[in-house]
């Protein structure tokens, strides 16, 4: 695996171009700042010119464009592996230039719901990242470039002597683009690969795809590489491929399966959510580590894909607001010491998802209660503390840090 470089910026102030081969090239940098999800820009030369996956950074691509032009190289074609920010992000910095940008058909509709929710994307882009991320930006500064050509099942082109073949994939999107270049063994594949347990769920995103994530990772185990680029890991060892891969269709069908045979047994998605276990040798795999996402997230994503939100209980048919229940709930106690105390009890317990609910009791009913907001900026300092997946620390810091702004801390 190529070296995988921490505390790189998304806007460096110097390119640090990783050579792979004398045809491929890469430039790492971390999505917001943060170590635990890296993103590469990556580009083949060939002898009529250069041909970019996933321009990602406009700060990055602005700097390799003054570098590809100091060394007289076009580029002809940008293609994207999906239309992810971080991988489309740079390639304004092209446009200029007579070129063809290729991308699933999917995209097209991807980058229309993006501008459609622009709003509610910057917000929740800013919580899961733990980034503030200004209204208006990077839209209004730098608006997604649409593709020139889209394909529907496969695409294939040739430049200086080397093929580009495309084909669709689904994963944690359904517009994902897998390139393979045969003269060179390599194959590209964007987010499909990734150095830890993969992104299959989001709290906060649409729904992503674990049989069609396996199978497109079967078709480039098929294709028997030499290298594989993905969004954030770069594997330049043709065992080491194959591993990677192997353990992550495994995890894909074991999920998908698990997730079907609990529904069709008449589970409901809570006992999923406690039952629903890794084999220790999945769970303890060093490329499965649950550093971005994680397990919950992905049994949540598969029920979705296949299930409605009824939980099997009449009352969750038509439920009422929280705030209700939590309303009806708290009035019958009659004494906010009592559940403070409980809530208190069960984080010393180590039991903080129950103490942070056992609050909402109060919460839901009076956001503004100064001894039950002081508790749960406790409580989410302890999960800050304990959680290392990415996703959800960032949430319990998102909400640490209001919580310390309403307590003037």
């Amino acid at each position: 695996m190529l070296e995988r470089k921490t505390g790189i910026p998304l806007a460096p102030e110097e390119l640090d171009i990783q050579k792979i081969t004398s045809d491929i090239y890469t430039i790492q940098c971390s999505v917001v700042g943060q170590d635990a999800h890296t993103q590469y820009t990556s580009w083949v030369i060939t002898e009529d010119g250069v041909v970019i996956i996933d321009p990602g950074s406009y700060r990055v691509c602005t700097m390799l464009r003054e570098e590809l032009d100091r060394a007289g190289q076009s580029v002809k074609y940008l293609i994207y592996t999906h239309a992810h920010g971080d991988h489309i992000g740079g390639a304004a910095a092209f446009l200029d230039q007579e070129l063809k940008v290729i991308a699933h058909e999917n995209t097209l509709e991807r980058l229309r719901r993006y501008e459609l929710t622009a709003g509610y994307i910057r917000r929740i882009n800013s919580v899961q990242f733990h980034f503030n991320i200004p209204v208006g930006t990077p839209q209004r500064r730098f608006p997604p470039v649409y593709p020139t050509e889209t394909y529907h099942h496969e695409y294939r082109f040739e430049l200086g002597g080397k093929t580009f073949e495309l084909f669709h994939a689904k994963g944690e999107t359904d517009d994902c683009t897998v390139v393979w270049v045969p003269q060179l063994r390599a194959v590209f594949l964007g987010d499909l690969l990734e150095a830890s347990f993969p992104n299959l769920g989001n709290p906060f995103k649409v729904m992503r795809y674990a049989r069609e994530w396996a199978m497109a990772l079967e078709k480039a185990v098929a294709l028997d590489p030499e290298f594989a680029i993905g969004g954030d890991c770069v594997l330049t060892d043709n065992k080491e491929i194959n591993e990677v891969l192997s353990v992550n269709i495994e995890l894909f069908n074991y999920l998908e399966d698990s997730v079907i045979r609990a529904t069709n047994d008449g589970h409901n998605l809570e006992q999923m959510i406690e039952e629903i276990q890794l084999p220790p040798h999945l769970a303890d795999n060093p490329y499965l580590k649950q550093v971005y996402s994680r397990l919950e997230f992905a049994i949540y994503n598969i029920w979705r894909r296949y299930c409605g939100y009824f939980d099997f209980s009449p009352s969750g048919l038509l439920p009422r607001p929280g705030r209700e229940v939590a309303g009806v709930v708290r009035q019958l106690i009659g004494n906010d010491p009592a559940i403070l105390h409980k809530a208190e009890e069960l984080m010393n317990q180590g039991q903080l998802q129950l103490a942070l609910e056992t609050l909402d009791i109060i919460l839901k009913v009076d956001y503004e209660n100064m001894a039950a907001r002081r508790l749960r900026h406790e409580i989410l300092r302890k999960m800050v503390e304990t959680d290392e997946c990415l996703m959800s620390h960032n949430v319990w810091v998102h909400y640490l840090e209001e919580d310390e702004s309403f307590l003037g801390q």
